[in-house]
């Protein structure tokens, strides 16, 4: 009995997962006991809205991350195709449909160019995306001459990106919970999903077994390049308007929320459940300080203080964990 429970300990203390879980639910029954509305229907299904485009856009990222790679570019080319889906839409009369196809294609194009300099030329893809950064934020003011695109929102697009499923359920929140769905089972039941762990953990070992490493790492980018599309058409849709400056800061939250889920900045290591689960909390700190009466400052705050304490709670776990592992078990 003394071993059984010693080995669940360590399974829990080396599960990230199970740990960033119950981060999770200690910071929602605080919020659940101290802000009025918190905890009201209403609250609750804007909260999960306001959170599901980030939540799709770390699907992305956690595959980028797992591969051993980063994309710091990601907010400035989802403002550029939000971008790109307001002028076709707003002042060509594209169909929106049309439109998203168009733009969720030219963000695979984009995360694909990103990979191949990676992948073939070698430049570290912190750089790449660096320049992206700049970039495609110079490109969206440019291409937009600077003005808002809008649309008068009639249509069934609209229904099923901004709307409401049965009057009541967001649709935005169950575009997420597919693109979570879909994200979770290719990365960790499917034959590309090991690969991608395989890419991250130890490239040149994953060679030897017959990865090709540079065209896991290319998809990935690819992949996190469409959902970057697929978010800025969302979010057309969703609003009806498309500001040049959209996505300003956005790439942050967005790697905010994987490395709360687990993720590892070397690679190997990351999960689309713990990336949703990052994603939530950071929903929960905007809801709750939103609630509070605290400006965005105090957000933005709160987002780097989480951060840091689930980085030393990471290395806490795992250095006892690592204990424990170490320790001579008992034949009682």
């Amino acid at each position: 009995m003394k071993i059984l429970s010693t080995d669940k300990f360590r399974h829990v203390l080396l599960n990230r997962t199970v740990v960033i879980a119950l981060a999770a639910i200690v910071l929602f029954v605080l919020f659940a006991l101290t802000v009025d509305r918190f905890l009201t229907t209403e609250n609750l299904l804007n909260m999960l809205r306001e959170v599901s485009l980030l939540g799709i856009m770390a699907v992305g990222m956690t595959f980028v991350f797992v591969a051993g790679e980063i994309d710091i570019s990601i907010g400035s080319i989802y403002g550029f195709l939000t971008v790109i889906m307001g002028i076709l839409v707003g002042r060509h009369a594209w169909n929106p449909w049309f439109g998203m196809l168009a733009v969720v294609a030219l963000g695979a194009m984009i995360g694909g160019g990103t990979g191949l300099i990676v992948t073939r030329i070698g430049i570290p893809s912190f750089i790449v995306s660096l320049a992206g950064l700049v970039a495609y934020r110079s490109a969206a003011l440019l291409v937009s001459g600077e003005q808002p695109s809008v649309t008068d929102g009639l249509g069934s697009f609209y229904v099923v990106s901004g709307g409401y499923l049965g009057g009541r359920l967001p649709w935005l929140i169950v575009w997420m919970a597919t693109a979570v769905l879909l994200g979770g089972l290719v990365l960790s039941r499917t034959r590309f999903g090991y690969h991608v762990f395989a890419t991250g953990g130890d490239g040149e070992a994953a060679l030897s077994w017959g990865v090709n490493v540079r065209a896991v790492k290319l998809l990935c980018f690819v992949i996190m390049g469409a959902l970057c599309g697929l978010c800025g058409a969302l979010l057309f849709g969703w609003l009806h308007v498309a500001a040049p400056i959209t996505g300003t800061g956005f790439e942050f939250r967005v790697i905010a929320a994987v490395i709360l889920g687990g993720a590892a900045l070397q690679g190997g290591r990351g999960s689309i459940y713990g990336s949703l689960i990052g994603s939530i909390i950071l929903g929960m700190l905007s809801s709750g300080l939103v609630l509070l009466g605290l400006s965005q400052q105090w957000e933005d705050v709160a987002t780097g203080g989480i951060i840091l304490f689930t980085a030393m709670l990471d290395w806490f776990v795992r250095k006892a964990g690592a204990r424990f592992a170490s320790e001579p078990r008992s034949a009682e």
